[in-house]
C-alpha cells in the first residue's frame, strides 16, 4: 500500500498531466495589456490569477512598454522583464494558454516601414524568458493596395522569430481577404459596445470567424452573457475582449466584470 505522501505525489503528477493535455477552447480572450505591471507585478495580478484559473481559455496578451518595444535594440525595464516572464511561466504551468504579442503601430500603412521592421526586430532580440511569441500590428490598413506592405511585415516576423503568431488590428473588415492569408488573427471590429453589429462581420471560406477577433469598449458594467454567447459559440470568433471603460482608458484597466466575462466565455463553449 502506498503511503499518504506517495499517493498525494502521484495524484499531483496525474493532475499536472491532465492540465498539460487539456484542449484549449476555440474562442479565447485578446487583451491589450497597456497597464504597467508595478512592483511584484501587482497591477497584473487579476490577469495572472485568471490564467491559472481558466486553463481552457487561450489568452492573447499584447505587451506594450512604450507604444512599442522602446528604442531600437533595447530591452524592456526590469519590472517588465520579470512580469512578462511571470505571464509566460504561469501560462506554461496552466498548460500553455498564453500567447505573448509585442505591440507595433503601423499608422494605417503610413508609418515609415524601417521603423516598423526595427520594432519587430527589437522584440525578437529580447531575452528568451520574456520575448514575445509574435506581433500585434495596430492601426493596420484595410485597402488592397496596402497588402504588399503588410506581407513584408509578416515575412519579417517569421524571419526574425521563426515560429510566430501575427495579429492585425485594422478595427474593421479588410477590403481584401488577402490579409487573412498573411496573419493568424484579425481584429475586424474595435469600437463602442453599442455600435457593434454582428452582421457587419464578413464570414466566409477566405475570412473564417476563427481568424477574427472583436474588441468592444464603453460597455455596461456587467457584461450581458448573451453577447459573449453570440461571439464565442454562435459567430465563433477566435477571440474577444469587452470592457466597460471608455476608449481613452479602455486598455489601462481591467474590465469591472473581468471574471464574469471570462466565466461566460468558458460557459458559452462548454455548456
Amino acid at each position: 500500500m502506498l503511503s499518504p505522501r506517495t499517493t498525494a505525489l502521484w495524484l499531483l503528477v496525474l493532475l499536472n498531466a491532465c492540465i498539460s493535455t487539456l484542449a484549449l477552447l476555440p474562442s479565447g480572450v485578446i487583451f491589450p495589456l497597456y497597464i504597467y505591471p508595478g512592483d511584484n507585478c501587482v497591477a497584473w495580478a487579476p490577469l495572472i490569477s485568471a490564467i491559472r484559473t481558466n486553463t481552457v481559455l487561450q489568452f492573447y496578451l499584447i505587451i506594450n512598454p512604450a507604444s512599442g518595444p522602446g528604442a531600437a535594440g533595447t530591452q524592456p525595464d526590469t519590472t517588465y522583464q520579470a512580469c512578462i516572464a511571470t505571464l509566460r511561466s504561469t501560462g506554461a504551468a496552466a498548460g500553455g494558454n498564453v500567447k505573448l504579442l509585442g505591440y507595433v503601430a503601423t499608422g494605417y500603412g503610413s508609418r515609415t516601414s524601417s521603423l516598423v521592421t526595427t520594432d519587430i526586430h527589437t522584440y525578437s532580440q529580447w531575452a528568451t524568458t520574456y520575448r514575445p511569441e509574435g506581433i500585434f500590428f495596430d492601426e493596420v490598413a484595410t485597402a488592397a493596395n496596402q497588402l504588399s506592405t503588410y506581407q513584408t511585415y509578416s515575412t519579417k516576423v517569421h524571419t526574425d522569430f521563426g515560429t510566430s503568431y501575427i495579429v492585425f488590428n485594422p478595427g474593421a473588415v479588410p477590403a481584401t481577404t488577402g490579409y487573412y492569408g498573411i496573419s493568424d488573427l484579425i481584429v475586424t471590429f474595435e469600437g463602442f459596445y453599442n455600435d457593434f453589429d454582428a452582421s457587419d462581420l464578413i464570414i466566409g471560406p477566405s475570412s473564417p470567424s476563427r481568424k477574427q477577433a472583436v474588441i468592444l469598449h464603453t460597455g455596461p458594467t456587467q457584461i450581458p452573457s448573451q453577447i459573449v454567447q453570440n461571439l464565442a459559440s454562435i459567430i465563433k470568433v477566435g477571440a474577444s475582449f469587452i470592457t466597460d471603460f471608455p476608449n481613452a482608458i479602455a486598455y489601462q484597466n481591467f474590465p469591472t466584470d473581468w471574471n464574469g466575462f471570462l466565466g461566460d466565455l468558458v460557459s458559452a463553449q462548454t455548456a
